[in-house]
C-alpha cells in the first residue's frame, strides 16, 4: 500500500484562495476595526476618537432595542428553526412512504431567494388581499385580521417569522444526515424492550445527535445576530424604529447618516456577539460539554 506524500509545492494550490480570502475578508475586517476607533463622514479624513464610539452603545436606545430583538430572535430560531427540524427529521428518519417527497417540500423554501420570499410574504400579510387575512376571514376568524407589517407591535415578529420558515428545510437536512448515522440496533433493542417513540427520541435520538445540534444552534443564533435583508427588505425597520436590529442600524448610521466610524463599531459588536455565542455553544456550554458518544445513549432508561 503506498505512502501519502505531501509535497511543499503543492501548497501553490492554495495561493488563489488565500488571496481572495485575505483580500475579502481579512484586509476588510481590519479596516472595519481600525474604523471603529474614528470618527468619519466618508468624505474628509477620519478623526481618531478612541473608545467614543463604543461608548455611544449605551446612549444609543435604538441600538440596545434592536439587541434585545435579536436576543428574542435568536431563541425562537433555536426553538422553531432547529427544533422542528429536529423533529421532523426524526419522523422521517425511517424513511416512510412519501420520504422524499415531504424532504423536498420542507427544503424547496431554502433554495428560494430572501428577496423572493419577503416579496411573497410582503403579499401574504398585506390588509387587503393578504392570503393570511383573507384566510382567517373565510374561516370566521375576521377578528384577527391585522395589518401584520404596519403595526408595531406584530411588525418584528411577522418579519422574523419569514427566515424561521424558510430555515427549517435546512436544519432537516442537516439533522437526516446526522441520524442516518445511528445505528438501528439502538432503535430495534428500545422497542423490543416496550419504549414509546418519546422516549426512544430523548434517550436515543437527542444524545446521538448533539454534535449537529450544537452546530445547528450556532448556525441559528448567528444568522439571527447577522441578518439584515429580511428586516430592510420587509419593513426597512419600520414602523419607526419598531423592528430595527443592529444589522439594520449599522447601514442607516453608515450610508444614510454617513456616520462610518459609528456603523464599523456597530459591525465589530454584532462580530463579538457572535463569536461569543459559538465560544459558549461549542465550548463551555451544557450542548459544548455533551459529546456525541455511544456512552450518552440511556438504553435502559428509555423504557424506565
Amino acid at each position: 500500500m503506498g505512502t501519502l506524500r505531501f509535497r511543499h509545492w503543492y501548497a501553490a494550490y492554495l495561493v488563489p484562495a488565500l488571496v481572495l480570502y485575505l483580500l475579502f475578508f481579512v484586509y476588510p475586517f481590519i479596516q472595519t476595526f481600525i474604523s471603529s476607533f474614528t470618527s468619519w463622514d466618508g468624505i474628509s479624513d477620519p478623526v481618531f476618537v478612541g473608545l467614543d464610539n463604543y461608548a455611544e452603545f449605551f446612549r444609543d436606545s435604538v441600538l440596545v432595542a434592536g439587541i434585545g430583538r435579536i436576543l428574542l430572535w435568536a431563541a425562537l430560531a433555536v426553538l422553531v428553526k432547529v427544533g422542528l427540524g429536529l423533529v421532523f427529521a426524526a419522523m422521517l428518519r425511517d424513511r416512510l412512504r412519501g420520504y422524499k417527497f415531504f424532504t423536498s417540500v420542507f427544503f424547496f423554501p431554502v433554495v428560494i431567494s430572501s428577496s423572493a420570499m419577503s416579496l411573497i410574504f410582503t403579499l401574504m400579510y398585506d390588509n387587503d388581499i393578504g392570503i393570511i387575512n383573507k384566510g382567517l376571514g373565510g374561516i370566521g376568524l375576521g377578528f384577527l385580521e391585522h395589518s401584520w407589517l404596519s403595526d408595531p407591535s406584530t411588525a418584528f415578529l411577522a418579519a422574523i417569522a419569514v427566515p424561521i420558515y424558510q430555515d427549517i428545510g435546512f436544519f432537516l437536512v442537516i439533522f437526516l444526515a446526522a441520524l442516518q448515522d445511528i445505528p438501528n440496533e439502538y432503535y430495534e433493542s428500545a422497542r423490543i424492550d416496550g419504549a414509546n417513540p418519546l422516549q426512544i427520541f430523548f434517550r436515543i435520538t437527542l444524545p446521538l445527535c448533539l454534535g449537529s445540534l450544537r452546530v445547528c444552534t450556532v448556525l441559528a443564533v448567528t444568522s439571527a445576530f447577522k441578518t439584515f435583508d429580511y428586516i430592510f427588505l420587509l419593513t426597512s425597520g419600520g414602523p419607526g424604529t419598531s423592528t430595527q436590529v443592529p444589522a439594520t442600524w449599522m447601514y442607516l448610521q453608515t450610508f444614510q447618516s454617513f456616520r462610518y466610524g459609528y456603523g464599523a463599531a456597530i459591525a465589530m459588536l454584532i462580530f463579538v456577539l457572535s463569536i461569543l455565542v459559538s465560544v459558549v455553544v461549542m465550548g463551555s456550554g451544557p450542548l459544548g460539554r455533551m459529546r456525541r458518544r455511544p456512552e450518552n445513549v440511556d438504553l435502559e432508561g428509555a423504557v424506565a
